[in-house]
């Protein structure tokens, strides 16, 4: 399977869903690409990515009326369907940290298109920039973004509202059902599928939020992403480290011996991907030290701890060389209001 075609088979659950809904049987539909029913409850399963199109394009041609992707989400979506990355996505302490997980582990549910995240002093904009292997076209479009809005009500509650919404295709002749979904007027023919939310939602604390468990999962998550990876020696280096940091045993050597090769060994393939142990080291704790910060439950001493290191000096002169401030001025700007 090449870097561009995987597809996690769970989340084909949507257009299982959208053909029940309309009546038609899914059962035959899937066989004839080699998918069962019962591979939906497959957290191991993948597929090409082709077969995501091809079933979109199918359900498209069998159901005579105008946007049935947007049925995707609504009242079917569970976290299952993401496997453990919806679980992590359902424990976030806020839709901002759900969306930021969800951006950063797309890839453990497929390569066929990337998720893009902006904001302003008002406004959080989640966009989808596909491959061009992969384009957008309306059924799947619908579906992806009518899933995250049930995804982020699922968390946040009904009166989550739509700022903002738009389609990369054309306008079609009707666009009540879009009106009813988002209740708002969605842009077509945009650059872009994407949806926006107010920054105060984004940021609102969720009740439904565990921060314990939704580390626990990113964890799990990595390991999954090393699995789908495992010639990258780069991704296999990264995930041994985050099993390690909070036992202290980062050292390259300690890393090589985990990965049953010697330091030298290791020097030179990270060599070949022109990385340096030492660096990638830098990069993990520096990023782990932001993700950890944002947890306002977490004192110094805890992270410090998690990212392996003996004393909260060393954690902060690190993370001060890392990132030119301190981990309480760094905690303070993402604090005060904007």
């Amino acid at each position: 399977m090449s870097e561009l075609d995987h597809f996690y088979v769970p989340t084909l659950n949507a257009v299982w869903n959208v053909l029940e809904k309309f009546s038609v049987d899914p059962g035959p539909i899937f066989e004839n690409f080699g998918l069962y029913e019962k591979d939906l409850q497959d957290s191991n399963k993948r597929c090409h990515a082709y077969i995501e199109i091809a079933l979109w394009h199918h359900a498209q041609n069998i159901i005579k009326e105008p946007c049935i992707g947007l049925n995707a989400g609504r009242d079917t979506w569970h976290p299952s369907q993401l496997g453990t990355l919806g679980y992590a996505w359902l424990a976030s302490s806020t839709l901002e940290r759900a969306f930021h997980r969800l951006s950063r582990f797309q890839h453990l549910v497929t390569n066929a298109y990337e998720v893009e995240l902006d904001k302003t002093e008002t406004l959080y904009q989640v966009s989808i920039r596909y491959s061009k292997q992969n384009p957008a076209f309306q059924a799947r479009s619908e579906s992806i973004i009518s899933t995250l809005l049930c995804m982020s009500r699922m968390n946040f509650g009904n009166s989550l509202q739509v700022q903002a919404v738009s389609f990369v295709h054309t306008a079609p002749d009707n666009t009540e059902k879009y009106l009813r979904v988002f209740n708002c007027q969605p842009e077509f023919s945009a650059s872009a599928d994407s949806i926006s939310f107010s920054m105060e939602d984004i940021r609102k604390k969720l009740p439904s939020a565990n921060h314990i468990f939704a580390e626990m999962m990113d964890q799990s998550i990595i390991k999954a992403l090393n699995k789908l990876e495992r010639d990258n020696i780069v991704s296999q280096v990264k995930s041994v480290v985050l099993e390690q940091l909070s036992c202290g045993k980062v050292t390259e050597e300690d890393i090589a011996g985990l990965l049953n090769m010697s330091k030298r060994k290791l020097q030179l393939k990270l060599a070949d991907e022109n990385v340096r142990f030492k660096s990638l080291l830098d990069d993990i704790r520096s990023n782990m030290a932001k993700e950890y910060l944002n947890e306002q439950s977490l004192c110094l001493s805890e992270i410090a701890f998690l990212l392996g290191f003996s004393e909260v000096s060393s954690f902060s002169r690190a993370f001060k060389r890392w990132t030119g401030v301190s981990p309480g001025q760094y905690k303070k700007a993402k604090t005060d209001p904007l």
